[in-house]
């Protein structure tokens, strides 16, 4: 009696379900695993999902999470795509129903597409004023384009912001070894258009603030954290193909790097492994929640992201495969559940 239950079995789940390899791109075919193999190995050995939510659940008492995504470029994704908003809706869901504040940021073009899904995922979005005076619900803030811009930004935003116990990237790309943002073809992105989130990265942790990355690609930020290991079995991992000659892996190093096949599932995956350390087994949304999180966006202009398409599917995975992803989640937790308080009637 009152020892801690051990969760490892139920977040190898979590971890392996995210990594559930569905990929249309030939570049990106096979590569699920090598990503989250280097993940691992360099990570400590035991379930990333796992790792993330113990290091943040006593952190989180009374405290703001920040959360970035949103990703696209001028031709073929203008507003945005549906990889990376749903994984965001999601954990803000559950922080809300932990009674933790949310601030998601992203690029201005991005942010209604995020704020649909958001809003679809149940997550109270509020005003600044109000969002001070309550103890849960979501504010969104536009992250300014650009190098330039970006260090006054997060000056300000550090003092307009208290108590941030953790960050969480999802789906947000990041500059290779010598500042070059790129796609996951390792085409370069302009350098002018794209959020330079890395600047926050790196400011939050000096103030000691927990960063998580989720990706699916490399060059999204957090694969930094295993970059040295997947130099070599990357397609695109020493040279991008591109003028820059420099790679697409993101440079940027985080507390936690969560690979995933797609990334909103590394979003679910943490999610449900909060769940679990927290034995709050129904603090996640249902799949009817969840598929309007992937939806949403759509109406707001953003696209699928292997496609190009206003389509609700998600790196080219139809929206059953997804709810079939989630499902696959939710066994996870009613065993984990189950484990603890024997058969459920």
């Amino acid at each position: 009696m009152g020892s801690k239950p051990n969760n490892d079995w139920y977040f190898e789940y979590l971890d392996r379900i995210s990594n559930l390899e569905f990929k249309s791109k030939p570049s990106m075919q096979g590569g699920t695993a090598l990503r989250y193999q280097a993940a691992r190995e360099a990570q400590g050995d035991r379930a990333l999902c796992g790792q993330i939510a113990q290091a943040l659940v006593p952190r989180l008492a009374g405290s703001t999470v920040l959360l970035m995504t949103g990703t696209g470029n001028p031709v073929w994704l203008a507003q945005g795509e549906t990889d990376g908003p749903s994984g965001v809706a999601v954990l803000t869901r559950i922080f809300s129903n932990l009674g933790v504040r949310t601030c998601v940021l992203s690029e201005s073009r991005f942010l209604p597409g995020i704020q649909a899904a958001i809003q679809a995922g149940g997550s109270p979005l509020l005003s600044e004023e109000a969002w001070q005076e309550r103890n849960n619900g979501t504010l969104l803030l536009a992250f300014p384009e650009g190098a330039a811009a970006a260090p006054q930004f997060v000056e300000q935003l550090m003092n307009r912001i208290q108590g941030i116990s953790a960050a969480f990237f999802i789906e947000k790309p990041g500059p290779n070894a010598i500042g070059i943002f790129h796609n996951s073809s390792g085409k370069p992105k302009d350098s002018d258009w794209v959020a330079h989130a890395h600047v926050l990265n790196d400011e939050l942790r000096k103030l000691g603030v927990l960063t998580v990355g989720v990706g699916d690609g490399g060059n999204e930020i957090g694969f930094g954290r295993i970059r040295e290991h997947l130099l070599e079995s990357h397609p695109y991992g020493r040279d991008c193909g591109c003028p820059c000659h420099g790679g697409l892996l993101d440079s940027t190093v985080v507390d936690f790097q969560l690979p995933a096949s797609v990334s909103n599932w590394g979003g679910y995956a943490i999610a449900g492994a909060i769940a679990i350390e927290l034995s709050r087994f129904n603090l996640m949304p249902t799949w009817s929640e969840v598929a309007q999180t992937i939806i949403a966006p759509t109406t707001e202009g953003a696209f699928d992201g292997y496609s190009g398409q206003p389509t609700a599917t998600a790196d080219g995975t139809s929206l059953e495969a997804n709810q079939a992803i989630y499902a696959l989640m939710l066994e996870a937790l009613r065993m984990a559940q189950e484990s603890r308080q024997g058969p459920l009637k």
